[in-house]
């Protein structure tokens, strides 16, 4: 008696996840990919080896770059070894080949480390009429350092989501530069 009750449990329990997942494919969830929105990854400003070299900021407060190449990252970005430090000093020149950088950054008063990750947060990234449109919050460090850092937000983005037109920056909803491609 009990083999055939687990049998049969067995069987409705078989029969119950065929029919879900047959069903799964039929489910208004899987609609269509919105080809205006570009998915992106964030890099840390702490993941290579490196600092985003200086700029004009009384010309330009807020830095933005377009980062397609290795020559690129090098025109931006310096190198800043430190012994028996593991992190590269950027990406590999092959990783140039399927991405591009997205970059904004700011000089501050130093963060703590607890606000570190909350000074700038992506929001949205979407391309609408050739034009690519990052949206991103910046909260300014509340920490009262002494003394000024120059941090940025960066994302990576698939090559071929965009590969020709302008990129505008908004900050907490306000238009703070572009980037004509």
């Amino acid at each position: 008696m009990r083999k055939s009750i687990r049998e049969s449990m067995q069987w409705i329990v078989g029969g119950t996840v065929l029919v879900a997942m047959s069903g799964c494919s039929v489910m208004p969830w899987t609609e269509a990919e919105d080809p205006t929105v570009v998915p992106y990854k964030t890099i840390l400003s702490g993941s290579y080896q490196g600092f985003l070299k200086n700029w004009d900021e009384q010309r330009q407060p807020v830095f933005c770059a377009l980062i397609r190449s290795r020559a690129e990252w090098d025109r931006w970005m310096q190198p800043a070894p430190v012994m028996n430090d593991k992190r590269p000093f950027g990406p590999s020149a092959d990783h140039f080949e399927r991405k591009q950088y997205l970059v904004v950054a700011r000089s501050m008063s130093a963060p703590d480390a607890a606000e570190r990750p909350h000074v700038f947060t992506p929001l949205s990234l979407h391309l609408r009429d050739g034009t690519l449109r990052l949206n991103y919050l910046y909260r300014a460090p509340a920490s009262g350092a002494s003394y000024r850092i120059k941090d940025y937000l960066m994302v990576a983005i698939p090559k071929e989501r965009f590969t020709t037109g302008p990129v505008v920056f908004y900050e907490n909803d306000r238009k703070v530069c572009e980037v004509d491609r």
